[in-house]
């Protein structure tokens, strides 16, 4: 289902060089060697020097480009890079005299220059010169698969100054903005190129590396959809496979984090707080690519103009509209952050500025904060007490002391977090997300836990915790836990997820364990009660289990298994 899903995506945005199937998600790929870059870029794919520094320039532009009077027709061009590697892109110029600001857009991963061919009509409109292309690796475009690496980030500079020597453009109005890869690598450019001062990051990374391996825990579906994605419609290299081959074998993970390390944002903070170009990112809660605790973290570090909107769904499920020419909040919020600091004469810029952090909650209600850390105010904590064949009571007052569940690591449960992509794509369309019966847990692979009905809604806010003592009977292992939304019928829906895994532990000795689930704006209705359910499997993730692993959850007195819930900030 999700290969037709991603197929019918790919036929919807075949209008260009190529109509093969395509994709939104990056994988892991090779780090070839850095060619020449522009005297005005910085390279990232070096380590970021503390204290460095690159030359400055102006935030804020003084002059006005010509008003539009009609949309251009656009044109397929190709441009040669540095290292003389062709990439296949289309532009937009506003008619009429005078210079525009200019905007680059890299495209998706899988995705071609003409995906974002709607994008590029909206900003001309707007007064912009866009140029749109289809990423290194990829379709028309020659080279192989960078993903984010330095001659990625090196492209985009490229394009910036091939687009500046074609068109009329202000020089000091510059913005890269993307979708998924296209946003990490114009998060990534910025760091890179003093000509940058606006970017959008929309279902884009700052941490490549959390993406892989988090949590202890290797990310099975979202690597296997980006290399199969990748297949299709790029090319790889040894390197490449090398990478892949080693993280599905498990095998030299420092050397893959390392590798990933240097294609995230985060490597280069102290460079976005010296130079502060004006961000806007979007995320959502459940990103099965891009787990969205990093961004939040990065995001409250940044100094500069920023803001971010977080909202239910997966990974690209909130943006994707706007590939299909379909009205988009999330991009149009994009092209207006844009004007605020690339045409000051527009309504954004003379407007009052969008608040900092915008979120959407489960129920669909707007709230606004001024950092992500104050989105909570205070959490309660409830303890898992005794789970008597399996099922046990929620509570801040359950029994911790001599008791403990057992269950097998042999096999999964009904509990899980969905396909990747599709799940709560079509909980996104329907608005009826899945239900679990709590009956259907088989015991014998889970426990249960579930809190008393609320008498007063409960505001979730931010990422609950999960604090375990386990004892395993084996060295290495993995423990799902998945929040639910149970009703007064019995029906239980997904709120977040969380995972964990160990490996060099000792057998039949306690273990603590923390498991950190999404972070999530959900509202617990009158009546409805938080159930949990840990288990040791989920499609989404390499699991460590053995073959005849256990796991027994306890609660000693002197380091309790609880559930803390983080709760919304008074308003």
């Amino acid at each position: 289902m999700l290969g037709l899903l991603l197929c019918a995506v790919a036929v919807g945005l075949g209008r260009g060089h190529d109509a093969s199937p395509a994709g939104l998600v990056p994988a892991a790929a090779p780090m070839a060697g850095v060619p020449a870059a522009p005297s005005s870029t910085l390279d990232p794919s070096t380590a970021a020097a503390p204290n460095a520094r690159p030359p400055g320039g102006s935030l804020i532009p003084t002059a006005a480009p010509a008003a539009p009077t009609s949309t251009a027709p656009t044109n397929q061009v190709t441009i040669r890079t540095a290292d003389g590697t062709t990439l296949t892109a289309i532009t937009g110029v506003p008619s009429g005299g005078g210079a525009h600001p200019l905007v680059v857009i890299p495209a998706a991963w899988g995705f071609q220059d003409t995906s974002m061919q709607t994008q590029v009509d909206l900003l001309v409109q707007r007064g912009y010169a866009a140029v749109a292309y289809t990423t290194r690796g990829f379709y028309g475009s020659g080279g192989t698969v960078d993903v984010a690496g330095p001659l990625d980030v090196s492209d985009v500079s490229d394009v910036i100054t091939w687009a500046s020597n074609h068109f009329a453009v202000v020089g000091d109005r510059i913005g890269v903005a993307g979708l998924s890869y296209g946003g990490g690598i114009a998060l990534l450019a910025a760091a890179a190129d003093t000509r940058i001062r606006a970017v959008a990051s929309l279902s884009g990374w700052v941490d490549f590396g959390t993406s892989l391996y988090d949590a202890n825990t290797r990310h099975k579906a979202a690597l296997d959809l980006m290399t199969s994605l990748q297949e299709k419609s790029g090319r790889s290299s040894a390197e490449f496979r090398g990478i892949v081959d080693d993280y599905r074998a498990f095998r030299n993970i420092p050397r893959v984090l390392s590798w990933a390390r240097t294609r995230g944002a985060t490597a280069y903070l102290d460079r976005f707080n010296a130079r502060r170009p004006a961000i806007f990112m979007s995320t959502s809660y459940s990103d099965g690519y891009f787990p969205p605790a990093s961004q939040l973290a990065f995001f409250d570090q940044l100094t500069g103009p920023k803001t971010i909107r977080l909202s239910p769904g997966d990974h690209a499920t909130n943006e994707i509209g706007g590939l299909f020419g379909i009205p988009n909040e999330t991009w149009t919020a994009a092209w207006n952050w844009f004007d605020r600091f690339l045409i000051p004469t527009s309504a954004a810029a003379k407007g009052t500025a969008p608040a900092p952090v915008r979120l959407l909650t489960d129920g669909g209600a707007v709230e606004t904060y001024q950092s992500v850390a104050g989105i909570t105010g205070n959490h309660t904590t409830l303890q898992l007490g005794p789970a008597v064949l399996g099922t046990g009571e929620l509570s801040a007052s359950a029994p911790t002391g001599d008791w403990s569940t057992t269950f097998s690591a042999d096999a999964d449960t009904t509990a899980n977090a969905g396909t990747i992509l599709v799940t709560k794509f079509l909980e996104g369309l329907t608005h009826r997300p899945d239900e679990l019966n709590l009956g259907t847990v088989d015991r014998k692979h889970g426990a249960v836990w579930q809190a008393a009905p609320t008498f007063a809604t409960q505001q979730v806010r931010g990422a609950p915790e999960l604090h375990l003592t386990v004892t395993p009977n084996s060295d290495a292992g993995t423990l799902v836990a998945y929040l639910y939304d149970t009703d007064g019928q019995g029906r239980s829906t997904l709120i977040a997820k969380a995972v964990d895994s160990y490996q060099e532990a000792t057998p039949n000795v306690a273990l603590p364990l923390r498991l950190t689930f999404d972070p999530v704006a959900h509202d617990l209705s009158f009546g409805h009660r938080l159930s949990l359910v840990v288990d040791t499997r989920d499609a989404l993730f390499y699991d460590m289990n053995r073959a005849d692993g256990t796991a027994a959850i306890s609660s000693p007195a002197a380091d309790p298994s609880e559930l803390v819930v983080p709760l919304a900030a008074s308003r």
